[in-house]
C-alpha cells in the first residue's frame, strides 16, 4: 500500500460516454451497457449528469484550435457516435502513421493539475492533502458547481472546470465501481481484484484520517451537497482515468483532457508522450511548457474510429484498474510477480551491497508472460534471493564484482536452481487455485460468443484467461528446467572448466603418470 500513497498507481480508463443524440435503435443496448458499467456510481456523482456529447467534443475541438489551446493538428480528429451509442474520437481525415494527431499544452485549460487547484477557491482547503485527494475534490467542486440552478458565468472557477469536465473520461469502466458482489465474482483469482481491494482499503483509510476531516471545513457554498465516500471514490477513479505516464506521479498529476475519450487498443493505435518543460512558478513538478503530444503508429482512412494504447507496459488486470480498459483480442497475458530480499535474510547485508553495486532496489516487479520465457534478470534476481548454506560463499567481498553479471545470470547450484524451480511452480499453482473456473472452462465461454462484446463480463473474462495461461506457461517452463539438470553446467564445473581442469563432457583433465612423473 506504500505505492498507493504516493501515486505511483496501477489503475483504470476510458469507458465510452453516451451522448445525447444516441440513435433510438439503440436505447436497448445502451441501457444494458449502462447497467453493466456504472450501477455503482451514486449520491452527487450520478452517471446522468456526466454525459458529454458529440456537439461537447466537436465545439472545444474547434474553439480550442482557434485559440490556440491545441497546438497544431487537430483538424485530424472529430467527435462521433459508436456503434453501442457512446462517443468515440474519429478521423477527419486520412492519419498516416508517424503524425502527431494532438497536442495539448498541459497548462491550458483543458488539462487540470496542481496550480488549477491551487488557484480556485477551494485551494486553500484541499493543499496538505495528496495530489490525487486535491484533484479529485476540485472534480467534485467543478460538478457541484455545475448542477447548481444559477451561476455567475463569469467566475473563473466555473468558465475553465466546465471546459475541462467537458473533455474528460467521466464514466470509467472501474472494478472499484462495481458492486462488490459483481467485482468479486468476475475476478476471483486475478491480481486485478487484489489491486482494487488494495485501493479500496487504501481509499477508505485516506477518507477516515484525513479527507473527511478537509472536507467539512469546505464552506458550504463551495459544496453544497457535501461529499461523501462514494463521491470520493468515483472522483479518484475518473482522476486516475485521465491521468497517463509520465505525469501521473505525486509531483506531476495532471489530468489530460480528450485522451482519456480515445478507445483503448494494443494495436493498430496511437501513443501518448510528453515533451517536458521547466519547472513551474511553484517550483512542481516540472510541468510548465510541457505538452501532451498524442503520434499515431498506425494509419486510419477519414471516418475511423482513432484508438490509443493507453499504457503500454502495463498489464490487462492494471490497466482495467487504472484506466477501466483492457484488450480482450490482443492483450499482455502476464502475471506480476513480485519479489524483495528482506532483512530477516541472514545475508541481507551482502545481497543488498551486490543489488546496490548494480544500481537495483530491494524490491523487484517482474512479468510472467504466457508467451515469453521469464527474463534473465528475475532469474538472476531469484538466484541471489535463494543463496544460503555452503552456496553462500559466492557473497564474499572477493567475488562481489562477478557475482552479478557472471554467476547470478547463470543456473549457480543444483540446490539453488531447484529451489527457485519448486518455488516459481508452488507460486503458480497457488495462484491457479485461487480462480473460481479452470482455464479450460474460460476458453469454452470465450468460444461460445455469449458475451456481449466490450462488456465487464468480456473483459473480465480476458484477464482470467490471460493471468491462467500465463501461470502455466510458467509451471510448464519451471518443471522443464528441473528435468534437465543433466545438461546443465552449474557454477562448480563452469569454474573447473575455466580452469582447464574439466573438459564439456565432464571428464578430468588430471592426468597422474604426466603431472607426477619427472
Amino acid at each position: 500500500v506504500r505505492q498507493f500513497s504516493s501515486y505511483k498507481m496501477m489503475m483504470m480508463s476510458d469507458t465510452p460516454l453516451r451522448p445525447h443524440t444516441a440513435r433510438r435503435q439503440n436505447s436497448h443496448r445502451r441501457h444494458r451497457c449502462h447497467h453493466q458499467r456504472c450501477s455503482s456510481m451514486k449520491s452527487s456523482s450520478s452517471m446522468s449528469d456526466n454525459t458529454i456529447t458529440i456537439r461537447d467534443i466537436d465545439a472545444v475541438l474547434a474553439a480550442d484550435s482557434k485559440k490556440g489551446l491545441l497546438l497544431g493538428t487537430n483538424s485530424f480528429l472529430r467527435a462521433g457516435e459508436k456503434i453501442d451509442g457512446s462517443v468515440g474520437i474519429y478521423a477527419s481525415k486520412d492519419i498516416r502513421k508517424g503524425d502527431e494527431i494532438l497536442s495539448i499544452d498541459t497548462m491550458g485549460v483543458l488539462c487540470l493539475n496542481l496550480e488549477k487547484v491551487r488557484n480556485s477557491k477551494i485551494g486553500q482547503y484541499v493543499s496538505e492533502l495528496p495530489s490525487w485527494a486535491q484533484l479529485s475534490l476540485l472534480l467534485l467542486y467543478a460538478k457541484q458547481l455545475q448542477e447548481q440552478p444559477k451561476i455567475d458565468n463569469e467566475d473563473d472557477d466555473f468558465t475553465f472546470l466546465q471546459r475541462t469536465l467537458s473533455t474528460l473520461n467521466l464514466q470509467p469502466n472501474s472494478p472499484l465501481l462495481w458492486d462488490d458482489d459483481i467485482r468479486t465474482d468476475l475476478l476471483q483469482g486475478t491480481q486485478a481484484l487484489e489491486v482494487a481491494e488494495g485501493y479500496l482499503s487504501y481509499l477508505k483509510a485516506e477518507w477516515e484520517m484525513s479527507i473527511q476531516a478537509v472536507v467539512q471545513k469546505i464552506p458550504k457554498s463551495l459544496l453544497p451537497n457535501g461529499v461523501e465516500f462514494e463521491d470520493l471514490k468515483w472522483a479518484f477513479c475518473v482522476t486516475r482515468a485521465n491521468s497517463f505516464a509520465p505525469l501521473d506521479t505525486q509531483e506531476t498529476l495532471t489530468m489530460v483532457g480528450l485522451a482519456g475519450l480515445f478507445e483503448h487498443s494494443r494495436t493498430n493505435s496511437a501513443s501518448l508522450k510528453v515533451k517536458s518543460g521547466g519547472s513551474n512558478i511553484f517550483g512542481i513538478g516540472g510541468n510548465a511548457g510541457s505538452k501532451v503530444s498524442i503520434v499515431s503508429n498506425a494509419d486510419f482512412t477519414e471516418g475511423e474510429l482513432v484508438k490509443l494504447n493507453f499504457a503500454p507496459s502495463l498489464t490487462e488486470s492494471q490497466l482495467l484498474v487504472n484506466y477501466g480498459v483492457s484488450d480482450p483480442n490482443y492483450g499482455v497475458e502476464a502475471v506480476e510477480l513480485k519479489l524483495s530480499i528482506t532483512e530477516d535474510d541472514r545475508f541481507f547485508g551482502d545481497k543488498a551491497d551486490t543489488l546496490e553495486q548494480e544500481g537495483m532496489a530491494l524490491s523487484q516487479s517482474f512479468l510472467m508472460k504466457s508467451d515469453e520465457d521469464p527474463t534473465e534478470t528475475m532469474q538472476a534476481f531469484m538466484r541471489l534471493c535463494l543463496l544460503k548454506d555452503k552456496d553462500a560463499f559466492i557473497l564474499e567481498p572477493i567475488f562481489r564484482d562477478d557475482l552479478w553479471k557472471e554467476h547470478m545470470t547463470l543456473p549457480f547450484s543444483e540446490n539453488n536452481e531447484e529451489e527457485m524451480c519448486n518455488a516459481m511452480i508452488q507460486w503458480a499453482q497457488n495462484r491457479l487455485a485461487g480462480f473460481s473456473s479452470p482455464l479450460e472452462e474460460n476458453l469454452a465461454v470465450r468460444e461460445s460468443g455469449r458475451l456481449f462484446p466490450g462488456s465487464r463480463e468480456e473483459e473480465a473474462l480476458a484477464i482470467r484467461i490471460g493471468e491462467q495461461k500465463a501461470l502455466k506457461h510458467t509451471i510448464s517452463i519451471f518443471q522443464r528446467r528441473k528435468s534437465s539438470f543433466e545438461q546443465i553446467q552449474f557454477y562448480q564445473k563452469r569454474r573447473l572448466m575455466k580452469l582447464n581442469l574439466l573438459t564439456e563432457d565432464g571428464r578430468s583433465t588430471f592426468d597422474p603418470f604426466k603431472d607426477n612423473i619427472a
